[in-house]
């Protein structure tokens, strides 16, 4: 995240097409403008797609709001429509009591790795999907582009899932 003063800027980390097989059903994560001393706040990812895949994708993202034991975790996703669910990362790595080297650790980390990834990681660990080979990644600042970059799976995830969500959606 890019920061003026005290102050990290809102942005935006598109990924149009991250599932192997379905083109049409991206996410956005969107992280708000917040001082850059305060605790990180929520990240929302809004995920749109085609009605069959959608709701196949919802139940399977709900394997990732009950893995736990991580410096962060998923909210429960929320079918607002058809073509549209939302669930969002929570830093879970400092609490109000308790400040150690490993949670400073994972709050860096969560601070500077994008939610994109994590998200991504767990798609295809804990929800077994198969991913695109390759992940596109826009990310805009003030509505205006700042990065477009494409990355081979591998740099991402150590194993892809078997899961591929159109043949899931019968």
């Amino acid at each position: 995240m890019r920061h003026s003063n005290n102050q990290l800027r809102e942005i935006s980390i598109k990924v149009p097409a991250p599932f192997a097989g379905v083109s049409d059903l991206g996410f956005t994560a969107q992280y708000r403008a917040q001082d850059f001393h305060q605790p990180m706040r929520d990240v929302p990812l809004v995920i749109e797609g085609p009605r069959p895949p959608m709701r196949r994708l919802a139940e399977l993202l709900q394997l990732l709001s009950g893995a736990d034991g991580a410096a962060y975790s998923w909210t429960d996703p929320i079918m607002v429509s058809d073509e549209v669910v939302l669930l969002a990362f929570r830093d879970r790595s400092i609490s109000a009591h308790e400040l150690t080297a490993g949670s400073m650790s994972g709050y860096v980390l969560n601070l500077v790795r994008p939610a994109v990834f994590p998200f991504l990681q767990d798609c295809a660990g804990v929800a077994q999907l198969r991913l695109s080979e390759n992940i596109e990644m826009r990310v805009t600042s003030d509505e205006e582009p700042v990065l477009t970059l494409a990355l081979p799976l591998a740099e991402i995830v150590k194993q892809n899932g078997h899961r591929l969500l159109w043949q899931l959606d019968a």
